[in-house]
């Protein structure tokens, strides 16, 4: 989906994805679709001139909005004075591919961005061509242009509707800021994560062993998702209905709460199937659920058996559900940090595990804390699993990142993603990589097991390709 940001939606009348033709061509004459902070308006990229200059125009100025607050260009559009004047229109055949092929040559590192052409009704080969263009959490962003290779790097921005370049502290501002950012993130990540544990804790069933799974989503760019009284009840009444597990038929929460700049949703409180999810008005949140934990075998009274297609199945749809509400609630954008953590039980956790010995429940049975997770994955016998990896762990976590739309849009993006994260955390059980979603995103399905019927109703509505054996 493009980064449509809600001033140019109100603008053209219509989120960037779906806008049409003729609410762009309407903008023509309108002083209040001048060029701006966010918007500018290209005649063309022309190609075919040796010195390629429509080329490096195109990467200096995606760099630009990129370095900026982002925004949109609109190609095929004159401007007159900064004023639409009229909708000529580009021939789209290889316009978007040219452009980027010209934005990964020379921007540097080269910043997210999406393209749509918009084609014109009455002559489908000529139309507008959409350049969507959000903010970086890596910017600054430097531009080379080969042709002048003697210019070196520069870095441009926008200001107002003209481009201006960085200053040698302004640069050196803007990696300092990139690096600060990548470091509270990270701690925003693990504070949230602890949250979710502690709550847990003092909402959890009063039983043990009772392993939890917690995935957590951080946006590199957060959003603001105003709470008011229509909003979350709008919000509430689109959870009743809502089917956040991957490959199911039935909807997950049975509501949501409002609490300190944040959504809580909930089902099965105070019981060992207990799910729940804080989604932050900044679009961060997390999501934790009990998953499965499976009786020891005799002479392993304290290993508890997790299967591995449970947890990587949990983990697709914690990323599902907690980017849609990070990108389509919030109006976050760009990647996210990623994090998933497993333990045998929420109270075995350092930051709620007791400093001292103490005689409350459960600290008072000695044996609490020789609990760890025993990886299982399945067999091909309907019902039976083995264990799978070489270590047994009392605490395991994983951590990656991903683009916001990869994660909402479902279907191969997603695996690929789910796939990253649940291997990382898979390898403190001594296991490389999960055994159900290759690295490309591709479907495994003999490693399903009894998960299998559930997950192929998810393969086959998001169009996820299953492996082929070698």
């Amino acid at each position: 989906m493009l980064y449509s940001p809600r001033r140019l939606e109100a603008l053209l009348g219509a989120p960037l994805h779906v806008v049409t033709y003729q609410q762009i061509a309407d903008l023509v004459g309108n002083a209040d679709a001048r060029e701006a902070e966010d918007l500018d308006y290209k005649q063309e990229y022309p190609s075919g001139d040796k010195s390629e200059k429509g080329n490096d125009d195109s990467a200096l100025d995606i760099a630009t909005f990129a370095n900026h607050i982002g925004g949109l260009i609109v190609v095929g559009m004159a401007e007159v004075n900064d004023i639409p004047s009229a909708a000529l229109g580009v021939r789209l055949a290889g316009l978007e591919a040219r452009i980027r092929k010209a934005a990964a040559s020379r921007i540097h590192p080269m910043p997210r961005f999406e393209v749509r052409p918009v084609a014109n009704p009455a002559n489908p080969d000529m139309g507008l061509l959409l350049i969507s263009v959000p903010p970086s959490s890596q910017a600054p962003h430097a531009v080379s242009i080969p042709s002048k290779k003697e210019s070196g790097l520069r870095w441009p921005r926008r200001h107002g509707a003209d481009k201006i370049w960085l200053s040698e502290s302004e640069i050196a501002a803007s990696y300092r800021r990139r690096v600060m950012a990548a470091a509270d993130q990270a701690d925003r990540i693990l504070k949230l994560e602890n949250g979710a544990v502690t709550t847990a804790v003092l909402t959890g069933a009063r039983s043990y062993p009772l392993p939890l799974l917690v995935v957590s989503l951080v946006p590199d760019l957060p959003g603001d998702l105003i709470l008011d009284s229509d909003r979350v009840r709008a919000i509430q009444e689109a959870t009743r209905q809502e089917v956040v597990m991957v490959g199911a038929f039935t909807p997950t929460f049975d509501d949501v709460t409002v609490a300190h700049r944040r959504l809580i949703a909930e089902a099965g409180a105070g019981t060992p199937y207990a799910i729940r999810a804080e989604l932050h008005t900044d679009g961060a949140g997390t999501f934790a659920v009990h998953p499965t934990g499976m009786s020891p075998s005799s002479g392993d009274n304290f290993k508890v058996g997790v299967l591995d297609a449970e947890i990587v199945a949990r983990t697709a749809s914690a990323l599902r559900y907690l980017a849609r509400h990070a990108r389509d609630r919030a109006g976050a954008n760009g990647s996210a940090l990623l994090r998933v953590m497993l333990i045998s039980d929420p109270r075995l956790h350092p930051v709620v595990l007791p400093a001292q010995p103490t005689d409350s429940w459960p600290y008072e049975n000695p044996d609490f804390g020789r609990y760890r997770v025993n990886l299982h994955t399945p067999t091909k016998f309907v019902g039976g699993n083995r264990p799978l990896g070489l270590r047994i762990s009392r605490l395991a976590y994983g951590e990656s990142a991903a683009w916001l739309n990869d994660l909402a849009d479902d279907g191969q993006p997603l695996a690929r993603a789910t796939a990253q994260l649940a291997g990382d955390l898979f390898q403190t059980y001594g296991v490389p990589e999960n055994q159900q979603i290759r690295r490309d995103g591709s479907i495994n399905a003999d490693a399903w097991g009894d998960h299998w019927d559930t997950i192929k109703t998810w393969v086959q509505a998001a169009g996820i390709p299953q492996a082929v054996e070698e």
